[in-house]
């Protein structure tokens, strides 16, 4: 039987099973994800040259096709699971890039027990203070990073601190929404995909009604973002 006789599968989670033993469909996916794929190129070139842009698509289209012939649906959803992979490669391509133009890059475990050992007490409060700029720097990036992508949805920072629930209550029950969004592969594949927010279907999900969700879209759009994006620092103060 001929990949082209074979049945399409409907849910993203079994195309992606099926593309590990079909180019046809691996292209297609790959095709269809590309926007994604920018997405996520976009919020670190902004920062580098022309030839790093170019680099980072590749690299996201060979993460992405990495994902496809690795995933297994004891792992999850395909969508979060491929998210995680190209955002890892991209990461690993800029630190590779800074360390190869003797930029600086953070110190792993490894080398930080070294240091330590060898250290006098007054270098371990050196690397201490290179970690907390080092971290400074890192929260910087991601909100430009946000900022970015954030505007790209017609939200702006002020918008956001606007849209933030003041009271701790409501502000658990946006966290819950915002948790059981994350964990739907259709609500997450129609945001990052369409680029739409489908109030109906986190209504029915959740139970809020349309009208309050309406009211919260800025908050917990933005908070879907962060939680399913590249931003580890940002996120300990938003989600």
């Amino acid at each position: 039987m001929s990949e082209k006789s074979l049945e399409k599968p409907n849910g993203l989670d079994d195309r992606a099973i099926a593309a590990k033993n079909s180019e046809i469909e691996a292209k297609a996916l790959i095709e269809e994800f590309m926007p994604f794929l920018r997405s996520r190129v976009a919020r670190y070139s902004s920062c580098q040259g022309e030839q790093v842009h170019e680099d980072l698509v590749s690299t996201a289209m060979m993460a992405f096709y990495e994902a496809l012939h690795s995933y297994e649906s004891d792992k999850g959803h395909f969508f979060p699971f491929a998210n995680r992979v190209v955002s890892a490669r991209i990461i690993d391509h800029i630190r590779k890039f800074s360390k190869h133009e003797g930029k600086t890059v953070s110190l792993d475990e490894d080398d930080e027990d070294r240091v330590l050992t060898q250290s006098s007490a007054i270098n371990v409060v050196s690397i201490r203070n290179y970690e907390a700029e080092q971290r400074r720097v890192q929260l910087a990036q991601e909100i430009e990073q946000f900022k970015i992508e954030a505007e790209s949805w017609g939200i702006t920072i002020d918008s956001l601190a606007r849209g933030s629930p003041k009271h701790r209550e409501l502000r658990s029950t946006y966290h819950e929404i915002i948790l059981k969004v994350s964990e739907d592969e259709t609500i997450m594949e129609t945001i990052h995909l369409k680029r739409y927010f489908p109030i109906k279907a986190i209504s029915k999900l959740s139970g809020l009604s349309q009208k309050k969700l309406e009211r919260a879209r800025i908050y917990i759009l933005a908070s879907l973002l962060i939680k399913t994006g590249d931003y580890e620092l940002l996120s300990e103060y938003i989600i």
